[in-house]
């Protein structure tokens, strides 16, 4: 395929009202944009899309969620969004950035521009809640790994709701690891996981949120599907910080 248009991304996030839309750097000259909307004494959700380029169905998910999903939630929550944490892989429509470096798995050097956007991003926060939005080409279905400490989790409650709207992956190992219903528990000891290369599990293990979820929806299946299955993912964490009171089964 062709380049993909960036510039239509910027354009889509400076048309969203009430919000307010920073640049955090820029990456092969094109801007790393962040958008701030909600309350801000409020819980933070930080929902991260385009770590990966060839994954598209991330970067609409968050921005179809600002441009109609976050105003019935800006009471309860305040949202930190990146809908494109890189630019020039997402125009390339390339896994490995310029560098032909994999972001998602280089937290830990010092050379990479988009890990030090990152970096300087949540440097000093905490968040409730993080969603990272990706997708999986050879997967049957959406699956998710989540991390989480005292709260308990949500994968499960995340995958009833996604599967009202896109296929779950229920095969019992997912890329090496043991699955259930759709939800990994990921090992943690594996190298690169315990040394803290990738994004996810350095943000988890370095304190910026003691719940993550890296929401996988299948390539195979239409954009609408896709982006519907992450919104459905997104709306669940949101719902636990708005209604932290309430059970499953009233939220659903």
């Amino acid at each position: 395929m062709g380049q993909r248009d960036y510039d239509a991304v910027v354009e889509r996030v400076e048309a969203v009202s009430g919000v307010d839309v920073y640049e955090l750097g820029e990456v092969e000259g094109l801007p790393v944009l962040r958008v701030s909307a909600g309350k801000g004494d409020a819980p933070v959700v930080y929902i991260n899309g385009g770590t990966h380029g060839d994954e598209p169905a991330g970067v609409e998910a968050a921005l179809a969620f600002l441009e109609g999903g976050w105003e019935r939630w800006v009471d309860g929550v305040r949202f930190e969004v990146i809908p494109c944490l890189c630019p020039w892989s997402y125009v390339h429509n390339a896994r490995l950035n310029a560098q032909e470096v994999d972001v998602n798995w280089a937290f830990l050097r010092d050379d990479v521009p988009e890990i030090e956007i990152l970096k300087g991003f949540v440097e000093g926060r905490v968040f409730a809640g993080v969603i990272d939005l990706h997708e999986d080409w050879e997967s049957p279905g959406f699956y998710l790994y989540e991390m989480f400490g005292d709260r308990g989790p949500l994968g499960r409650e995340m995958v009833t709701r996604v599967a009202r709207v896109c296929p779950i992956n229920k095969e019992a190992e997912i890329e090496g690891e043991v699955a259930v219903d759709g939800v990994i528990h990921p090992n943690m000891e594996v190298a690169r996981r315990k040394y803290g290369e990738g994004i996810p599990i350095a943000l988890y293990q370095r304190g910026h949120t003691g719940h993550l979820v890296t929401s996988e929806s299948p390539t195979a299946q239409p954009m609408d599907v896709r982006v519907a299955a992450h919104l459905a993912a997104i709306e669940v964490m949101v719902e636990v910080n708005v209604y932290p009171q309430m059970n499953a089964d009233e939220r659903r």
